[in-house]
Formats: C-alpha cells, sequence, structure tokens
C-alpha cells in the first residue's frame, strides 16, 4: 500500500493549487483503512483489492468532473462529437506536461522511500487541511474545507441561499410582459443573431472587447446573463423571454403561451422566420427551435450557403455573411411587410476545424473564428444601413466558450455556469435612425439583466415607435429598465450571487459552498 502515500501527498498538493476539491474527513478514514498495520497475508491482499477502487472513486469525488449521473446522461450526445474532438478533449484532460509532471513524482517517490516515512507524511499532509482553514484567512476554499469536515455527506443546506433562491424564483414567476397586439403593421424589422459561444470573458482573452461591431451598437450590456452554460437551455430561455426566469428543470415542462417571444411577435404584426448557419441536428437544436419558436415550416434554408469550417461533429458551418446578406436580399425583395428573423451561429463554438489550419486545437483558433464573425456581423450591419429600412438588431449569445478555463473546469467545459461564462456581451442596435451627434460610442448599462428586461425593451420600442419624429430616445428607455439578479443554471448546479457580492454554488448534493475563479 505504500503508493497511496503518493497518491494522498498528489492529491494535497494539486488542492493548495486550486486543482481539486479535497474532503478530507474521506481522505483520512481511508488513509487509516490502507496504512493501519496488518498481518502478511489474506487480509492485506483483500485491503489492497479494496482500498484502490475506493481511491479511484474518491479522487473522482474530489473533483470537479462532472457527477457520474450527468456523464451517463450525456453518453448519447458525445457520442456525436468527431474523433479529432474527443482526441482534443483528452488532451486537456491529461496535458502531456501534467503526464512528465507525475513521472518526475513518482521517480522522486522511488528514490526518497528508502530514507522517508511518506505513511506519516500522507497523513500529516491530509491534515493541514482542516488545520489551515481553521487557523487561515476565511478564503473560498478554507471555507468549503471546514463546511466538508462539519458535514462530510453534505447534509449542510445553507437554509438562507436556498431562501434567496425560492424567493428568486417566486419574484420571477410572477413576471410577465404583454406585447403590444397588432393595430397597425410595426415600422421596423427585428434580427436576433443568437451567437453560441461568446462571453465578456471570452472577447477579453481575444483581446476583442472594444472590436469595431460592438462600438456600432446603441447599447452594450455588460452584466447580461444568459442564465447557461450549454445551448438548449440557453434556447429554451431566450424563446421564453416574455416570462421571468425559471428553474433549469421547468424548461422542459412546457410553459404559458404568453411566455414565447416569437409568438408575440407574429400577433403584433411581424412574419417571423428562423435561419441557422448549421444543420442543427446535433442534441435536437432545429427541433427545439421550431417548438419554442412556433417556427415550424417556418426555417430558412442555407444549402446554398458557403462551407466555411467542419463543426465538432464533423458537419458544415456556414459562412455568417453569407447566408445573412442572402436572407436580407431576398427579405427586401418580398415587400415592406414587417419581419423577425432568429439568426443561429455556431461559427465559434468548441471543436470546429478550419480548413487549411495545421492548429492541433480549436481553442487556438477561437480568435481568428471571432474576429472573423465580428467582420461578418460588421458587414451585414453596413447592409442593413444601407438599404435605408429600419430594424432593430439584437446581438444575444448563448453562453460563453469558457476559453479560460480554470482550476475547476478544462478549458471548453461548462458544467458549471459561473460568470465568466453566462455573463455575455448583448447588444442592441436601432438601424435606419441617426445616431445623436454627441455619441461617441454605445451607452454601457451596467445593471444586471437577463432575457425579461431585454424583451421589455423591445415591447417598449414597438408599443412606442422610436423611429418616428419626436420618438422617446433609447437612452431614456434605459431608464426603467427591467433588471434581474444573478442565477444561472444546468441540470446538477445552480450559481448565485450573495448579498456580499461574491458567488455561491449549489451543487447537486444540495450543499452550498463559496466559488473562487483562482
Amino acid at each position: 500500500m505504500s503508493h497511496l502515500s503518493l497518491y494522498f501527498l498528489l492529491k494535497t498538493g494539486l488542492y493548495y493549487t486550486h486543482s481539486l476539491g479535497f474532503h478530507w474527513v474521506w481522505n483520512l478514514l481511508l488513509a487509516v483503512a490502507a496504512f493501519w498495520p496488518l498481518p502478511p497475508g489474506r487480509w492485506q491482499r483483500v485491503r489492497t483489492w479494496l482500498v484502490w477502487p475506493l481511491a479511484i472513486a474518491l479522487l473522482y469525488h474530489d473533483s470537479f468532473l462532472p457527477t457520474p449521473q450527468r456523464v451517463w446522461s450525456q453518453l448519447g450526445t458525445v457520442g456525436g462529437f468527431s474523433a479529432s474532438y474527443l482526441l482534443e478533449l483528452v488532451q486537456r484532460v491529461v496535458s502531456p506536461q501534467a503526464l512528465v509532471a507525475f513521472g518526475l513524482a513518482l521517480l522522486a517517490y522511488a528514490v526518497l522511500a528508502r530514507w522517508l516515512r511518506f505513511a506519516t507524511l500522507a497523513v500529516l499532509a491530509i491534515l493541514s487541511v482542516p488545520l489551515l482553514a481553521a487557523l487561515g484567512p476565511a478564503t473560498p476554499a478554507a471555507e468549503a474545507a471546514l463546511a466538508q469536515a462539519a458535514d462530510p455527506e453534505g447534509a449542510t443546506k445553507a437554509a438562507p441561499y436556498d431562501t434567496q433562491l425560492q424567493a428568486f424564483y417566486a419574484a420571477e414567476h410572477l413576471r410577465k410582459l404583454v406585447f403590444p397586439a397588432q393595430v397597425a403593421a410595426p415600422a421596423f424589422d427585428v434580427i436576433v443573431l443568437h451567437v453560441c459561444s461568446l462571453s465578456w470573458d471570452d472577447l477579453d482573452l481575444a483581446n476583442a472587447r472594444n472590436a469595431p461591431l460592438l462600438q456600432r451598437f446603441d447599447v452594450l450590456f455588460s452584466h447580461f446573463n444568459s442564465a447557461a452554460s450549454y445551448s438548449g437551455p440557453a434556447t429554451f430561455r431566450i424563446f421564453r423571454g416574455n416570462c421571468g426566469q425559471s428553474a433549469h428543470a421547468r424548461l422542459y415542462q412546457g410553459t404559458d403561451a404568453s411566455c414565447y417571444t416569437f409568438p408575440s411577435l407574429e400577433k403584433a404584426g411581424l412574419r417571423t422566420s428562423g435561419l441557422l448557419n448549421h444543420n442543427g441536428i446535433f442534441d435536437g437544436f432545429a427541433k427545439i427551435v421550431e417548438h419554442e419558436a412556433g417556427l415550424g415550416g417556418r426555417m430558412e434554408s442555407n444549402r446554398n450557403g458557403t462551407v466555411q469550417m467542419q463543426s465538432f461533429d464533423g458537419t458544415p458551418v456556414y459562412d455568417d455573411y453569407g447566408l445573412l446578406s442572402q436572407w436580407w436580399t431576398q427579405r427586401l425583395q418580398k415587400g415592406s411587410a414587417p419581419v423577425a428573423l432568429y439568426y443561429n451561429t455556431i461559427s465559434l463554438h468548441d471543436g470546429n476545424r478550419l480548413p487549411g489550419s495545421t492548429a492541433r486545437s480549436s481553442l487556438d483558433t477561437y480568435k481568428p473564428r471571432l474576429l472573423k464573425l465580428l467582420a461578418d456581423f460588421d458587414r451585414f450591419v453596413t447592409q442593413l444601413e444601407a438599404s435605408g429600412r429600419p430594424v432593430v438588431l439584437l446581438l444575444v449569445p448563448e453562453h460563453g466558450a469558457s476559453l479560460r478555463g480554470d482550476a475547476v473546469q478544462i478549458p471548453g467545459m461548462r458544467e458549471i455556469p459561473d460568470p465568466k461564462i453566462t455573463l455575455v456581451p448583448a447588444a442592441i442596435k436601432l438601424i435606419g435612425m441617426q445616431a445623436p451627434a454627441s455619441r461617441v460610442g454605445p451607452v454601457l448599462v451596467q445593471q444586471d439583466i437577463s432575457y425579461f428586461g431585454l424583451n421589455a425593451l423591445l415591447a417598449d420600442l414597438m408599443r412606442d415607435n422610436p423611429f418616428v419624429p419626436g420618438g422617446i430616445p433609447l437612452a431614456q428607455r434605459l431608464d426603467t429598465l427591467e433588471t434581474t439578479p444573478f442565477v444561472a443554471e444546468n441540470d446538477d448546479v445552480v450559481m448565485l450571487r450573495n448579498p456580499a457580492g461574491g458567488y455561491v454554488l449549489k451543487s447537486n448534493d444540495g450543499t452550498w459552498v463559496p466559488f473562487s475563479k483562482p
């Protein structure tokens, strides 16, 4: 059992580098069971066969990897990834540098084990976790360690946070928008650009926060919360923006018909349609769009689009400007009746492959793909402006790409919907309306906002046409902006901002722990 000493020492080291969680009570019990002296013979062999599987299970439990239930439920989805993308993900989890470091640690252990009692050092290392947590500053890691020590089963529910979350759901359940009924056809089109894998954190990492496209918008929302870290839930949420934010589980249970955004736009007199720059088959995405937006039979064809890259599942991804430009040209030929378009792009999705690129990782191609997408949208905005037709253009990313990664999640992993993934650069632009001469850039809104607030602003524009002389300026409409406190979710995890401004995380076992992003 000597190698278990190295197991505990490495785990403790990973904990102190914020790369691993550490339920020290369970680790201590396992260490006692492993190191307790037994006479040679059958019981030692039995212990060896029992302890190692327990050690592997405890390592997984201490890690920040998804729960086994979550992994099992996603096997079908993962099976749709291309072989090259699966290999890329494996290399992110087990990097060559990590393998070299482990090999050196193993060599040092083999040499020093002749003179040092590593079992004693391992036990001391385990005990150092609660000791330093008790003596040190109240950091999130220390608080989490003490919470796990006091309640290793996860029975501590942190009732105040549960109360805060339930109060949030209760308040959001009461929120409901009513779009103006059709009296006369709206005087403008509505275009929604729904972008996969784009957050403020991703823009910062790509040094593109001040991209020319973003500077062309009238309003930028610095704290827009997409509330989701995956495309499916994000799509449910954007299409139900007439109502307040619901719990993740309720997304799959249906909702009041008045909560659906695009049917409301249709009732207000706009002809609705959808367009994707991909086939929409993966994870049933196109079917979700058709159902949630009421666009069955009204999805625009993309078959004449130019293929610009291969998706993470090996299918074509079409050129964004080409599709949008073609759609707009056809839209102008069909007359002046107002339209509402939902456009979804996966050009930034993790695992996409650029033709002719020698990059081994899709992370390396994210920035050029981002700059291409922003340039495509920039050209499209210019085309819209040149037509002279009034348009309300909404940019609403689904979620971030998690490019940076951290100690909790490898780059590209989005199981925990933390702020660097769900705070996205949503924006709005009124095209066909001359900007004030004094404006030097977009209005930056720093209040917490989500889909309900954005839809409330759109409904206000439809009630009181901003394009007519004397219309209420967009900046003035922001004075009554509908805000939404930060809560983000996925299947197993809830993230909220506490009253002190920090973030707390509720895992699938019901325990609340402070969340940090080392």
